[in-house]
C-alpha cells in the first residue's frame, strides 16, 4: 500500500521586531540561519526528502524553505512561496493541499506558528497538542489517495513535535 507524508516545518528564529521594519520582513537571525541549516540535515539524515516544498513568502519563512532546499538538493522549481500561507491559521495550511499535484508524495510546509502548532495538533485519531519550536518538524503519514480527499485525522502515524527538526 502507498502512502503520502505530509511534514510541518516551523521558520528558523527570526531577528525580533522593530518600529521601521514589517513583520513580515523580519530575517532569520544568525542563530536562525543554523537552526535551518540543521533542520535541513536532519531533514536529509532521515531520509525525509520531500517532493514539493511549500512556504509563506515572509522573509524569515521564505528563507528557511531556502536553506532546506538547498541542502536537501532540490531546484527551485520545487519551491512554492504562497502568500495564503502567511500567518495562516491550521484551516488555511490544510487548504493548501486541496490542490497538489497528485505526483507529489511527500509534502513539506514551512509556515509559522500558531498555525503549525495547531494543525500538527490536530493530527491521527488521538490529536495531541504539539508546540513547534523553531525550527521543529512533525510528519504525519497519509493512506494514498489524493491530497484534497486527505483529512488531519485520518494520519496513520505522526512523529516529532517541540524538537528541533
Amino acid at each position: 500500500m502507498g502512502s503520502r507524508r505530509l511534514t510541518l516545518l516551523r521558520h528558523g528564529h527570526a531577528e525580533p521586531a522593530r518600529d521601521d521594519r514589517e513583520d513580515f520582513d523580519r530575517p532569520l537571525s544568525p542563530a536562525g540561519v543554523t537552526e535551518a541549516v540543521r533542520a535541513a540535515e536532519r531533514i536529509v539524515a532521515a531520509q525525509l526528502l520531500p517532493d514539493l516544498i511549500l512556504a509563506s513568502p515572509a522573509r524569515r519563512t521564505s528563507g528557511t524553505a531556502d536553506i532546506v532546499a538547498r541542502v536537501c538538493g532540490l531546484d527551485a522549481a520545487r519551491l512554492h512561496l504562497l502568500p495564503k500561507l502567511y500567518l495562516a491559521p491550521a484551516s488555511a495550511i490544510w487548504r493548501q493541499l486541496s490542490s497538489l499535484d497528485p505526483e507529489a508524495r511527500h509534502v513539506l510546509i514551512c509556515g509559522h506558528n500558531p498555525g503549525l502548532s495547531e494543525l500538527a495538533g490536530s493530527f491521527g485519531p488521538h490529536p495531541r497538542r504539539r508546540e513547534l519550536a523553531t525550527a521543529a518538524r512533525v510528519s504525519a503519514i497519509f493512506r494514498d489517495q489524493a491530497w484534497s480527499a486527505l483529512e488531519p485525522l485520518a494520519a496513520l502515524r505522526c512523529d516529532g513535535g517541540a524538537q528541533k527538526a
